[in-house]
C-alpha cells in the first residue's frame, strides 16, 4: 500500500479510533477504502490513455516500416527470379554425349 508499512498503518488505525470513535470508524474506513477504489479506478485510466496516446505513433512507424521491408523484399525476389530466368535463357543447353572411357590397359 504505497510506502506506508504496517506499523504506520496500525498507528493510523488508532488514531483515528481515538478520533471517530467505534461508532464512527466502519463508516470512515468504508468511504475512505471507495475513495482510494475511485482514485486507482481513474489513476489506471488515465495511465491507459497517455500509453494509447503515446503508442499509436510509435506502432503506425513500426507499421510503415514493415511494410516497406516486406514491399523491398518483394522486389528484390522478383528482380533475383527475372536476372534467374536471363541467365538460363542466355545459356545454352549443352548436349550431353556418351562418355568417352579410355581404353582398358591390357597389362
Amino acid at each position: 500500500m504505497g510506502n506506508l508499512g504496517w506499523a504506520e498503518i496500525a498507528v493510523i488505525m488508532v488514531v483515528a479510533l481515538v478520533v471517530l470513535g467505534p461508532e464512527k470508524l466502519p463508516g470512515a474506513a468504508r468511504q475512505v477504502g471507495n475513495f482510494i477504489r475511485q482514485i486507482r479506478k481513474i489513476s489506471t485510466g488515465f495511465q491507459q490513455e497517455l500509453q494509447n496516446a503515446l503508442d499509436e505513433p510509435i506502432e503506425a512507424e513500426a507499421r510503415r516500416k514493415g511494410q516497406l521491408a516486406v514491399e523491398q523484399s518483394k522486389l528484390a525476389s522478383d528482380e533475383a527470379e527475372e536476372q534467374g530466368k536471363h541467365a538460363s535463357e542466355q545459356e545454352s543447353p549443352q548436349e550431353v554425349g556418351p562418355a568417352s572411357h579410355p581404353p582398358p590397359n591390357s597389362s
